[in-house]
């Protein structure tokens, strides 16, 4: 039920330059620490759970988290407790881990994934149960991690594509820029980037319908916050806005 709950992102073989991607990066400082907290509602009229994205820097890397559960009355009938893990090297050149634990209802999901940049090797483990390898060169993201590397990687006035796997599929998403815009939100008003990520195979953070879209709202200055996200679903409109930050 994550594609009822949560909408968070997923972006991904055009690979983009590496100079491009390091010479952007020096133009902006990225946070050593961010909470950035969401109400989750569909059709932002029924609040039906919350989530939280964290940054954390370590010693050699980015801790990224991110958690979403459903509201207290939503329990009753389907709880959901969703967490999302990834690290990824300070210059985000690729991610390392990727970890998906899946709670919802009485349905359990773990997803452990590692890249091996020096080999090219991403490895699988679904539940326990070893999946088959997949061979890919670097930059390559996974499903989570993808959103912070198009706030810290890609520049803001035109289209971007990067190259992701969630450990079973490797997948080209492409991050197109529709338009400017003015959003108010819990967290206040912000200037904003909004953009519509596209891919084809791999399964993401939130999963959309057939045919249908997600959105998402970055703040228009750096640190390029997610302000606010959208899913089409199969019941509606799931929008995910900021709530408060520190």
């Amino acid at each position: 039920m994550i594609q009822i709950i949560v909408p968070f992102l997923s972006l991904l073989v055009l690979q983009p330059s590496p100079t491009l991607s390091q010479s952007y990066m020096t133009q902006m400082a990225i946070p050593a620490h961010e909470d950035l907290e969401y109400n989750i509602s569909w059709e932002r009229v029924l609040r039906v759970g919350t989530g939280k994205i964290t940054l954390k820097r370590t010693k050699d890397s980015y801790l990224l988290e991110m958690s979403a559960k459903s509201a207290r009355f939503f329990d009753f009938f389907f709880k959901v407790r969703d967490q999302f893990r990834s690290i990824v090297p300070l210059d985000f050149s690729s991610f390392k881990l990727y970890e998906k634990r899946i709670r919802e209802g009485r349905y359990r999901r773990h997803d452990y994934v590692t890249y091996d940049p020096l080999h090219g090797v991403v490895t699988y483990r679904k539940n326990g149960d070893p999946m088959p390898d997949l061979s890919v060169s670097p930059p390559v993201f996974d499903p989570f991690s993808i959103l912070f590397a198009y706030r810290f990687t890609c520049p803001k006035d035109s289209n971007c594509t990067l190259v992701a796997t969630d450990g079973k599929h490797l997948d080209e998403v492409e991050v197109r820029l529709i338009k400017r815009e003015e959003i108010t939100v819990k967290a206040g008003t912000f200037s904003t980037i909004k953009v519509q990520p596209v891919w084809r195979r791999m399964q993401g953070v939130f999963r959309k319908k057939k045919g249908g879209h997600i959105y998402i709202w970055f703040e228009e200055h750096p640190p390029y916050r997610p302000i606010k996200m959208e899913a089409e679903i199969f019941i509606g409109k799931i929008v995910a806005e900021l709530s408060a930050s520190s």
